[in-house]
């Protein structure tokens, strides 16, 4: 009888989340170049023969353990872009939503975000994939706004850039490098003070 767990049944599911777990944990705690296979295996509570079931290497490990909160983040930017109205509460709302969910997985974000400003092979085309994503939902909801005559800019492209970089740069430094954990209030002034950037550039 095989002693190899799996990824298709539950005994290898189970080690697989085991070990994303442990090792969102451990790059977030120690940073990805500081972080061994042996840190995470020893977190997971595994061998690293078992770590090599499920992985081929740290790299791949690292692209799974970023995946849900990617495309979290991403969803985030989601109903502000649906429709074509625009008002100051509704981008309060939804940039505090974006900021709430980046809080929620800010340690394994700013490991991404160092690693792409790093140009590590490979992860430096993930978040620049991510990014341009939700920049091109904004512009997309931009464009809706200049077509119904509720915008004036001369670039569009350029303006969804700029607003989504005041959320790039509040969330890593306020979120990601900050030394505890977020307060609500903290991610309330976020979204407020964002939403306020945002709406007077629209709006005047």
């Amino acid at each position: 009888m095989t002693d190899i767990a799996l990824p298709g049944n539950a005994r290898g599911r189970a080690s697989r989340a085991r070990l994303l777990e442990a090792a969102a944990r451990c790059f977030g705690e120690r940073g990805y170049a500081a972080t061994r296979i042996a840190d995470i295996t020893a977190a997971a509570g595994m061998s690293q023969a078992g770590y090599y079931r499920h992985f081929p290497d740290k790299n791949a490990l690292l692209l799974e353990v970023l995946e849900e909160p990617l495309d979290a983040l991403l969803a985030a930017t989601g109903p502000l872009t649906e429709g074509s109205e625009v008002d100051e509460e509704t981008i309060v709302a939804r940039n505090t939503e974006f900021f709430r969910v980046y809080a929620e997985h800010r340690q394994v974000l700013r490991v991404l975000r160092e690693l792409a400003a790093a140009h590590e092979p490979g992860l430096d085309a993930v978040w620049l994939d991510v990014r341009r994503a939700y920049v091109e939902r904004i512009e997309r909801w931009l464009r809706r706004l200049e077509k119904a005559g509720h915008l004036q800019t001369s670039d569009v492209g350029l303006l969804a850039d700029a607003l989504g970089g005041v959320l790039d740069q509040l969330a890593y430094t306020r979120l990601a490098l900050a030394a505890t954990p977020p307060t609500e209030a903290t991610i309330t002034a976020l979204g407020r003070v964002s939403g306020e950037i945002w709406s007077r550039t629209l709006l005047g």
